[in-house]
């Protein structure tokens, strides 16, 4: 076989890897604290670590605290004011602002009512966010409010304002009247006087105190564009038992918790107003859980505060050093195809080869890196750029000096292993790595995520293949039992709540599993047992997610609460926000690239003998369990798309770790030309 074809299966392939690899780009033991009578929170706009360091007032609130950070990420694009305000007001991301416009001014209390109320109301259903703004207002637990956010934070419903100053009011604090507070403190001045602002902020933390209570410190949102992305200040005073760190059920991660969690530690586990944005039907649950501490005590502010700077470097670094990273293996990889086009030398091939496993090793390399701990080290950006391609290309090496040919084995099965042992652990691997930046967008905080799933998917995938293909001979029941075991481990790992915790990738995982089985077993398949595999992949799902449903609603995953969500008649709205998230690739052409190249993938996978690359029309019936493994490949990339709202990217992340192996894998596998096409069949069987 000339290699002619599949450098022209490596042209398409390069022609992908851009838009695959940035869609990539596109995933302690808890004791709770005894909460006060009162909490008073005092919401900042725009308080960072880094105003912590370079004010003594509030440096020396670290030692007196529980610290971490708040991921402050509402439901658009930006989190200004009055988004962080709104989203306390309902417990669930809201939408305030208007995107591509700066962050205006919060709206005036004009006759007891925040101006433009019913703009915001109006958001919500425009954008689908399923917020009930109004919730923590309409509670009717005597809640006191000063100064213009927590006006939003505690408006009712319709908009009215009750209990509320615009200034503080100290005695008024202190009084019973005040069941709990919320102050906002107003929005640190990007330039001038901010030194000015940070002392102010630390006297009201000593009002609240003198007033008795759970002083609840919080940065609530940014003025800045994308300001999400930098995680802000959380101080809790006075600490329960010795200063430790703040954490939550809706983070499981010591040192962060979310936005959402202000509103449930204000409710305190009361049952929260039963509204809808409209103010009528049935809310949704709250999305975050009662702030605690947890870990050991700290006693050391300027180590507290350098942890801090460093944590956010870990959040912050990852997604420009992935596309630098994506960009620099992409340049590796047709830098050694023009070499080898050119001279088809032994040594260009293995360069070429090298490459494209390298395009493999960097979907392990994402989570490795964080045993690193990069973030310590000087340049933390360009010191994980350096550590990626590192482990990256030394897991080529390896793969491709020991195993040869069969290298990709090496890679997929390494990304298997892994993944599910990072999985049983809880995931510190991917926290905060390349693939899994939920602290930044505030998506996931524990579990797999899109990207995590598409490695898990392929990488389980195509080991089940590899055992199958070594049993098949024997007994074609031992091989797809093989498979069962193989895939069933990465589906329970994938979906075990408080492992993987990933509703969706089980959705689309399960079938590919049962019907790469049934293709193992019988040889092909018919439309009755087609559907057939069907039914169970969507039986085994309910009956996971019916369980967790029936679990207390603070120990629910998202399987339980979607589950419930359901029974509420309350699911269209995320139904719908998902499916605007799928469609967002396709506004520019990246996505459609996408698009186009996984279709092609997956038709050859379907209709191998229409593929223009001799090499793969040779391969593809060399091995009874090549055909089986495709197939289930391309079965889990369909039905993630649909059903995923990664829509498109999902496949695109597969295709991406997947397609460089097997052309890497044609190119190793090419015998000299002495050697026939006959023989080489024979040993490759």
């Amino acid at each position: 076989m000339k290699s002619s074809g599949v450098w022209r299966l490596l042209a398409r392939t390069l022609f992908l890897t851009t838009a695959i690899l940035i869609a990539a780009a596109g995933t302690a033991n808890a004791q709770p604290a005894s909460l006060m009578a009162k909490v008073v929170v005092i919401g900042v706009p725009g308080l960072t670590w880094n105003d912590v360091k370079a004010s003594p007032e509030l440096t020396a609130l670290v030692n007196q605290s529980n610290v971490g950070s708040i991921t402050v990420k509402t439901a658009g694009p930006h989190t200004c004011p009055v988004d962080g305000w709104l989203t306390i007001s309902a417990g669930t991301r809201a939408w305030g602002s208007v995107p591509d416009e700066p962050c205006g001014e919060l709206p005036a209390v004009t006759d007891g009512k925040v101006a433009g109320w019913q703009t915001y109301v109006d958001r919500q259903a425009d954008h689908h966010t399923g917020a009930p703004i109004g919730r923590l207002g309409q509670t009717g637990y005597p809640i006191c409010g000063f100064g213009p956010g927590a006006a939003i934070a505690l408006a009712r419903t319709d908009g009215s304002v009750t209990n509320w100053q615009p200034e503080l009011d100290q005695a008024r604090l202190a009084s019973p009247a005040c069941g709990d507070a919320i102050i906002d403190a107003g929005a640190l001045p990007l330039r001038e006087g901010r030194a000015e602002a940070r002392k102010k902020v630390a006297d009201l933390v000593a009002d609240a105190r003198a007033a008795g209570g759970w002083v609840l410190l919080v940065g609530v949102s940014q003025e800045l564009a994308n300001s999400h992305q930098e995680p802000l200040v959380a101080m809790q005073l006075p600490p329960d038992t010795g200063p430790r760190w703040l954490t939550s059920d809706s983070t499981r991660r010591p040192g962060l918790i979310q936005l959402t969690d202000i509103t449930a530690t204000i409710l305190k586990g009361r049952t929260a107003a039963e509204v809808d944005p409209a103010g009528a039907a049935k809310a949704g649950p709250l999305d975050g859980n009662e702030i605690h501490s947890t870990g050991d005590v700290h006693t050391d502010a300027d180590a507290v505060i350098e942890n801090r700077l460093d944590t956010n470097q870990r959040f912050e670094q990852p997604r420009p050093m992935l596309v630098a990273v994506s960009m620099t293996i992409l340049a590796a990889e047709l830098l050694a195809l023009a070499w080898f086009w050119f001279t088809r030398s032994p040594r260009s091939r293995r360069t070429f080869v090298f490459t494209l496993l390298t395009q493999g090793g960097f979907f392990i390399a994402v989570f490795l890196s964080t045993a690193t701990v990069w973030w310590r080290w000087p340049a933390p950006g360009f010191s994980l750029y350096c550590v990626v391609l590192g482990i990256s290309a030394i897991l080529a090496a390896v793969s491709q000096l020991v195993l040869k040919r069969y290298a990709f084995l090496g890679i997929t099965l390494a990304a298997y292993l892994i993944l599910l042992v990072d999985g049983v652990l809880g995931t510190p691997l991917q926290f905060g790595s390349m693939f899994t930046d939920g602290p930044v967008i505030g998506g996931r905080f524990y579990g797999f995520g899109n990207s995590t799933f598409a490695t898990l998917a392929v990488a389980a995938l195509v080991t089940a293949g590899w055992a199958a293909q070594k049993l098949i001979d024997k007994s074609r029941v031992q091989a797809a039992v093989a498979v069962l075991v193989i895939g069933g481990a990465a589906i329970v790992v994938d979906g075990r709540p408080g492992w993987g915790t990933d509703f969706g990738g089980i959705i689309a995982l399960t079938p590919a599993v049962l019907l790469m089985a049934w293709l193992t077993w019988r040889g092909s398949i018919s439309v009755r047992a087609l559907i057939g595999v069907g039914v169970a992949g969507v039986l085994a799902v309910s009956a996971v997610a019916f369980l967790d449903y029936l679990r207390p609603p603070d120990q629910r995953s998202h399987f339980g609460t979607f589950v419930a969500r359901l029974l509420d008649g309350d699911v269209s709205d995320v139904l719908i926000r998902k499916l605007d998230m799928a469609v967002q690739f396709f506004t520019g052409p990246a996505g459609w690239a996408m698009l186009v190249g996984v279709v092609l993938a997956m038709l050859a996978t379907v209709l191998p003998d229409r593929v223009p690359f001799p090499a793969y029309r040779t391969f593809y019936p060399s091995l009874p369990m090549i055909r089986p493994t495709l197939l289930a490949l391309s079965a889990c990339g369909l039905v993630g798309m649909l059903l995923n709202d990664a829509g498109v990217a999902l496949p695109a992340i597969m295709t991406g770790f997947s397609l460089p192996l097997l052309v890497a894998h044609l190119l190793a596998s090419e015998q000299p030309a002495t050697v026939s096409p006959e023989s080489h069949l024979v040993q490759e069987s």
